[in-house]
């Protein structure tokens, strides 16, 4: 990883909600596909819904991600926070458009499986 992704990546552990959230978006930003297993662990386990709601948002960059769509199914059926929910969806639909249904539709049928 680059150093500032590096720094972006440590900082997604900050004390500071603001600043973990300003990293998931700089990280989405610069399309930091390494990052996103360190973004994928934030998102199941800060207890800030708005950081989460942030790094939901963002995931819609990761649409060929099948761990971020995952992560995104996961949180729309179950987080207990409303906005995260509602992040969550709204991600999922981004991919939807940017990756076609039926992409999406197979990839959901095989995580069942």
């Amino acid at each position: 990883m680059s150093k500032s992704i590096n720094t972006l990546t440590r900082q997604l552990r900050d004390l500071n909600p603001e600043t973990r959230s300003k990293a998931a978006m700089n990280l989405g930003e610069m399309g930091a596909e390494q990052a996103v297993p360190s973004m994928i662990s934030v998102f199941k386990s800060d207890k800030d819904e708005n950081v989460r709601s942030v790094i939901a948002e963002t995931f819609a960059l990761f649409s060929s991600n099948d761990d971020v769509v995952a992560a995104l199914i996961n949180a729309r059926d179950n987080d207990k926070s409303e906005i995260v929910r509602i992040s969550a969806n709204w991600a999922l639909d981004q991919i939807v458009t940017t990756r076609g249904h039926a992409s999406l539709q197979a990839m959901l049928d095989k995580m069942e499986e």
